[in-house]
């Protein structure tokens, strides 16, 4: 679920200590605005209405044989719903790449020690593990502890039930090692690991109910989404290898980013990566290739895909989709109303992501009534929940900004002085 990029409020903000903020490329931060509130959507429906689609393309084992949740039937709505909330994954996962290495590039130009830097990503990458398991994974295990109407049903796996925060929380760690080889070469490393993630998918999920406990973990964490289960030691719908992929791909593409050859260079840069990754998308679905649902003949078919693990095509299509909202938001005038609101929810994604989980869930939590609405009512719940989160983000923009110390160069590397320009 996300999604997930909630990482970038920390990566902006360390940016910031050593360099203004008219070098803030805004429309990443509309971007980023924009699949927040798919996010939103998504997790909104969650808590409160039936009918929501997930969980398309799971590997399941059945009778030995291994098969993939189909996409199944759906309502026009549902199906809208569905396709606007799977850009948020890869598009959060991209840009917390690219953002990324534009804030480490910045630092390297202005002398930061490498260590400091290490230690940046270290701290980062334990943070983010600490709020899903504490923050992140209670939300939304909530309705199966109410329902159940006892904590007895409260494991360690309830806790240990990861989803995108701790994908990016250990793709941080993988970049202690990651960075000190060339993006291409990291991109080219993911890229192969994710298609043998994809090859050994069949035999992943015929091994997974024979291992010990420690060797499920490790293949829920790595590659295997799982149907969750409170008697597993980890539970884990976003497996970092496959989703690995696409923050490679941004921390690629933020790495070969020059401001001598301007913004406008690097948005057609963007239009077209997505007119291409678009077209290699149509290819391949009509050939029947890159996918474990196959098209039915239908719209809706043709267009459900394989998230859990994300196929190729999947990736091909909303990754493509991506970078055209890239480009058309960099298009748009700086001076757009709607460009500003995005800006500002987009501009504190961490904030956003840990208040809007217990925002959705508290309610019905309260009212022991999970799921019991029509997506209608589930989509008003949605736009009364953004009405509330819009004031909370722009509060939390102001205290961050009346908060935010410039740290000298030569005290980058003190953790004190760090600690004053993180809080």
């Amino acid at each position: 679920m996300l999604n997930s990029s909630f990482v970038m409020d920390t990566n902006a903000k360390n940016s910031n200590l050593i360099a203004s903020n008219s070098s803030r490329l805004p429309f990443l931060d509309r971007t980023r605005g924009l699949i927040m509130l798919f996010m939103a959507l998504d997790h909104a429906l969650f808590f409160w209405s039936s009918g929501r689609i997930n969980n398309e393309g799971l590997p399941l084992l059945v009778k030995g044989a291994v098969t993939y949740n189909p996409f199944g039937n759906s309502s026009l709505l549902a199906y809208l719903i569905m396709v606007l909330s799977s850009i948020c994954a890869p598009g959060f996962l991209f840009i917390a790449g690219y953002v990324l290495a534009l804030s480490i590039k910045k630092r390297q130009l202005a002398g930061t020690p490498s260590s400091s830097i290490s230690h940046h990503l270290w701290r980062r990458g334990l943070l983010l593990l600490f709020l899903q398991v504490f923050i992140a994974s209670p939300a939304f295990n909530l309705p199966m502890v109410i329902q159940a109407g006892s904590l007895s049903i409260v494991t360690l796996g309830t806790f240990l039930s990861l989803s995108i925060l701790s994908t990016f929380g250990i793709s941080f760690l993988f970049l202690l090692l990651g960075r000190h080889i060339s993006p291409w070469k990291l991109f080219g490393v993911s890229g192969l690991l994710y298609l043998l993630s994809q090859l050994f998918l069949p035999s992943f999920t015929k091994s997974f109910p024979f291992n010990q406990a420690i060797e499920q973990a490790l293949q829920n964490i790595l590659v295997l989404p799982v149907p969750f289960s409170p008697v597993s030691l980890v539970n884990n719908n976003f497996p970092v290898i496959p989703w690995f992929f696409p923050m490679a791909l941004g921390w690629l593409y933020g790495h070969t980013y020059t401001e001598k050859r301007g913004v406008a260079y690097e948005a057609r840069r963007f239009a077209f990566s997505g007119v291409s990754s678009l077209a290699l998308f149509f290819i391949f679905r009509l050939a029947g290739i890159g996918d474990y649902l196959h098209a039915d003949g239908t719209l809706q078919g043709f267009f459900g895909l394989s998230k859990y693990p994300p196929s190729p095509d999947y990736f091909l299509l909303y990754l493509g989709l991506v970078f055209l909202l890239l480009f058309a938001f960099y298009k748009l005038p700086r001076s757009s109303r709607l460009g500003g609101v995005l800006e500002n929810f987009g501009r504190a994604p961490l904030f956003f992501y840990n208040t809007h989980l217990w925002l959705y869930a508290a309610v019905p939590a309260l009212m022991a009534n999970f799921n019991g609405y029509s997506l209608i009512f589930g989509v008003g719940i949605w736009l009364l929940g953004l009405i509330i989160l819009y004031p909370l983000c722009r509060g939390y923009l102001t205290w961050k900004s009346s908060n935010r110390v410039r740290i000298p160069h030569s005290r980058l590397g003190d953790p004190s002085y760090i600690w004053k320009g993180l809080r």
